[in-house]
């Protein structure tokens, strides 16, 4: 019985991969004077914490200080389109109504981002997730915690509701983020495509229990 869902945010909860596209685009031509590739984006940037994905691009470890100052400048860019696309940032077709069976059904909800605090921050005022997930229960990019696909970050976002991994279901769209879920041994495993983006390509020894490309009927899969 599954008694605990864990979210992914980005390309998950909301489709943003075109805003996330854009905002690193202009980032990494403005700082490093790169062009981002879609091979980069799905192996670097999608699911991955600021602090891998900075070092990749610059070869070499990065202090506190720059990993502050580069986060910053690019989540600036990123929240500014956010704002300016409201069409685009938006919940997911059909996740509302799933956020709320599941609340009617005692279902513990809780969310588990490489995004950083203030990011969470603007989400949670945005788009009022506050009526189905506490901000305080949240596990995020604290700078400490190991990035996906390392699991750590979905157990802690497990633990911090009293949840157990075999009892819970994790919902993802990027290959670190299906990764760090079988390690968690979730006892269900959704990968959320975005029908504007190119389909992520998983290794075969990846399990994935559901995929979809919107919320609205995924409740039954859990009665079944």
């Amino acid at each position: 019985m599954i008694d605990a869902m864990i979210f992914d945010f980005n390309g998950t909860m909301i489709f943003d991969g075109l805003i996330q596209k854009r905002a690193w685009g202009k980032f990494l031509e403005v700082e490093f004077n790169r062009e981002l590739t879609s091979q980069d984006y799905q192996l670097h940037i999608a699911g991955i914490n600021n602090r891998n994905t900075f070092e990749y691009y610059l070869d070499r470890s990065i202090s506190d200080t720059e990993l502050a100052q580069l986060s910053d400048k690019k989540e600036n860019i990123y929240r500014e389109i956010c704002l300016n696309t409201p069409d685009e940032f938006q919940l997911v077709p059909g996740l509302a109504d799933f956020l709320d069976w599941c609340k009617n059904n005692n279902i513990k909800l809780n969310i588990a981002t490489a995004s950083e605090y203030s990011n969470v921050v603007f989400f949670f005022d945005q788009l009022q997730l506050g009526r189905w997930f506490d901000l305080d229960e949240v596990a995020f990019n604290d700078g400490q915690i190991k990035g996906k696909p390392a699991p750590d970050i979905f157990l802690k976002a497990i633990e911090n509701v009293g949840g157990k991994a075999n009892n819970s279901a994790i919902f993802e769209d990027s290959v670190s983020g299906i990764q760090a879920a079988n390690t968690a041994r979730a006892s269900k495993v959704v990968l959320v495509e975005d029908p504007k983006l190119e389909k992520v390509n998983l290794s075969e020894n990846l399990r994935i229990d559901k995929l979809i490309q919107s919320y609205s009927d995924i409740n039954k899969f859990f009665q079944e």
